[in-house]
């Protein structure tokens, strides 16, 4: 029976569950996925999704449910029905609080929600229909569903233009909005493309054909369109972002946040007003302006040509996938709160260096110097080729990518041939007379931790979701088709040989195909270098560091507890004995002066006479020493 962690495939049904199970039922926190094909580049996925709690396979709890049409129910469940307070987020980005009972919103329960969530322009009229204007409640539906909306861009998309537009008089307000709505309209096509772009990057597969950008994909966007040379850090554009919005504190810089494409187009307008409106404070329409600026100088010469190290190739990417949970893990207890509100956690560049110095990481191959270089690759703002700003701070995807670059500079050339050969050589038993003493290094760093460390892999890769499914290549398999390889080469050295003197041109064709077989051997050799590298720095040198720092904390952490249990108990101890002191001493200012204890030990009559009649020298020594038991008598007593 099903039982534990695991993920399961309805093939007919094409339907996917991922989450915790008990005795063949749904049961804990899962994700549960009805899919249905789109064509490519659709602009919404036809994609029912929930993630939440499951009890006896029903949604029962807390759960997010994720229409396809865009709507967005959150809040909570009973037995698959919405039942108690939650949050109704409509297709067009319109948001309803309040309580639901029974599958339906307890203001209004003749309504339907699954066809509110579905409804569009052409089931408008049908709507009014059932719903006559004189009912309050179905003009408020109305709003909420936006089937009243005078957007020009419809009702599918509803710009939250609402902050912007506080900072211009309500005079100017409606022109503003008017004049932005055009721009956005005049650039959706592109947009469209621009988000299906980058949502689909570093993922495998998808059942609909659809794919939905997270903060990960968005902060590549930003970078690629040099947001931050306008001096603006990635963090900062993630708190601007984030005001006036219900992203709980702790997740303000969480990579693994979905971001629709309404959201997308409003996060472009703030950042436009924010980078330009100094510009233009005295120009009407100002952030129609701003936001043409941005979409001229930053957007149209700049979107879809990726950089960095994360999203370099598509192999690469869903390999570096493996990691992403096990550095996010790490990123997070590194974080320190920010000083200005809301004080969320962030990392600073020194943070960063002071965690690699703290894992013994810096050294000859990775100095303080070459992590500078990495970091600034792409940000003017870090370092001048003088000076350094460690003040500036990171969001995870600039830490990633900085470690996958470290990964390269630590794991030298030498350190991935012995790692690549090692199993060659323990097939064949022949161990003595290789000078293999970097890699028998590797092998015991490697067998202490290897166990726990691919459970957290494997654990790491059940619980991403379907957008970061990895490509877990097997490095036993590489290493054994070396020989394979150096064979096929041998071969086509032979064929070249004994077919050369049909013709030219046969001649000609076997190099030409040689020629390609050695470009795609030389790719898999480099693929296979690169992985062993990233497997190295991660799994033999990363997360060991981090786990054996964690410990030294859990340690000094208890001897700090200890230590300060011990104080407690000699404070406690002293404590007593001066209590008892004070209490002797009390006793003893109590009692009388004449009850002072004086003994009096009375001599016989004979030797007290004879010490006042004088004697001669003789009998001087003999009283003398008679009378010392007496005083040593005296003493014991």
């Amino acid at each position: 029976m099903r039982h534990g962690e695991g993920k399961m495939r309805w093939l007919t049904a094409n339907e996917e569950y991922t989450g915790q199970w008990e005795m063949g039922i749904q049961n804990g926190f899962g994700t549960h996925s009805w899919f249905l094909k789109r064509i490519p580049n659709s602009q919404y996925p036809l994609r029912n999704e929930y993630v939440g709690e499951f009890v006896n396979g029903y949604r029962h709890g807390h759960g997010k449910f994720y229409y396809a049409s865009g709507a967005i129910y959150e809040g909570e469940w009973v037995s698959n029905k919405k039942h108690g307070m939650g949050r109704l987020t409509f297709k067009n980005g319109r948001v309803y609080d309040g309580s639901f009972s029974n599958d339906h919103i307890v203001a209004f329960p003749n309504l339907e929600v699954e066809f509110l969530s579905h409804l569009d322009l052409s089931s408008a009229c049908s709507f009014k229909s059932r719903y006559p204007r004189s009912s309050p409640s179905a003009e408020i539906i109305r709003k909420l569903d936006g089937s009243e909306s005078n957007s020009v861009l419809g009702s599918s998309i509803e710009l939250n233009l609402s902050l912007l537009l506080r900072m211009y008089p309500e005079k100017d307000q409606a022109e503003e909005k008017k004049q932005v709505e055009y721009a956005v309209l005049r650039n959706i096509t592109e947009l469209r493309r621009i988000y299906s772009f980058y949502s689909s990057l570093g993922c495998d597969r998808s059942l609909d054909n659809t794919f939905l950008m997270t903060k990960l994909h968005f902060w590549r966007f930003l970078k690629d369109c040099k947001f931050h040379h306008h001096n603006i850090t990635l963090a900062d554009m993630d708190r601007i972002l984030s005001t006036n919005s219900d992203i709980p504190v702790e997740e303000i810089h969480s990579p693994f946040t979905t971001i629709l494409l309404r959201t997308f187009l409003n996060y472009l307008l703030q950042l436009a007003y924010h980078i330009h409106y100094r510009e233009y404070q005295n120009r009407s329409p100002s952030l129609f302006l701003c936001f043409t600026r941005l979409m001229t100088e930053n957007i149209h010469p700049n979107a879809c040509r990726v950089k960095g190290s994360l999203f370099s190739g598509q192999q690469r990417t869903l390999y570096s996938m493996n990691y992403i949970d096990k550095c996010w893990e790490i990123y997070t207890v590194y974080c320190r709160p920010h000083a200005a509100p809301p004080h969320e956690p962030s990392m600073k560049m020194r943070h960063f260096l002071w965690m690699l110095k703290d894992f013994k990481m810096i050294n000859k191959e990775l100095t303080a110097t070459k992590f500078v270089e990495v970091i600034a690759e792409d940000n003017p703002f870090i370092h001048d080729g003088v000076d350094s700003n460690f003040e500036l701070e990171l969001v995870f995807l600039e830490f990633f990518e900085a470690l996958l670059s470290f990964a390269l500079i630590s794991v030298t050339e030498q350190m991935t041939k012995a790692y690549l050969n090692l199993p060659n050589d323990d097939l064949s038993g022949n161990k003595h007379g290789s000078p293999y003493t970097t890699n028998q290094n590797i092998q015991n760093r490697s067998s202490s931790i290897g166990t726990s460390q691919e459970s957290d892999l494997q654990d790491a890769s059940t619980k991403s979701s379907s957008s970061k499914l990895g490509l877990m290549l097997d490095l036993s398999k590489i290493r054994r088709s070396e020989p394979k390889i150096k064979k096929s080469l041998s071969d086509e050295r032979i064929s070249k040989m004994n077919f050369r003197s049909p013709g030219k041109g046969l001649t000609f064709f076997l190099s030409q195909n040689g020629e390609k077989e050695k470009s795609k051997d030389g790719q898999k050799e480099k693929l296979a270098v690169w992985i062993t590298s990233m497997y190295i720095f991660f799994v033999n040198i990363l997360f060991p560091a981090h786990k054996h720092e964690e410990i030294l904390k859990e340690k000094i952490r208890e001897d700090r507890l200890r230590q300060a249990a011990m104080a407690d108990q000699r404070k406690l101890e002293n404590d007593e004995l001066e209590a008892r002191l004070n209490s002797l001493r009390e006793e003893e200012a109590r009692r009388p002066d004449c009850d002072v204890d004086i003994t009096v030990i009375k001599e016989p009559a004979d030797a007290s006479s004879s010490s006042f009649t004088p004697s001669t020298p003789k009998e001087d020594t003999a009283v003398s020493q008679s009378s010392k038991p007496v005083t040593s008598k005296k003493k014991k007593k």
